[in-house]
């Protein structure tokens, strides 16, 4: 499963803790954290606290793992022979 944003990290951690039968009360006191957090996290709230996430993340189970995409191709430095300049970048 991959997760690219707040919202969908949310859904996870909510669809997880109703299929272990927690309330939002049940899961706070288990990861040490406020109900509050919990309602804010399963709303895609983006400022989160990542010690706090890591913990909730912990106490359903869910483990966290990062997948690298493949690293574009460097370029030799005759293809780098320009001066970056900002105003004027194309990808």
């Amino acid at each position: 499963m991959t997760i690219a944003t707040t919202s969908e990290l949310g859904e996870t951690i909510r669809n997880r803790r109703t299929s272990l039968g927690l309330r939002q009360q049940d899961l706070a006191l288990a990861a040490n954290v406020g109900v509050r957090f919990i309602v804010d996290i399963e709303n895609g709230k983006e400022t989160s606290q990542i010690g706090l996430v890591l913990r909730l993340l912990q106490a359903l189970g869910i483990r966290l793992t990062a997948e690298m995409s493949p690293v574009p191709a460097v370029r030799s430095a005759s293809e780098e022979s320009e001066t970056f300049d900002p105003d004027n970048f194309t990808p």
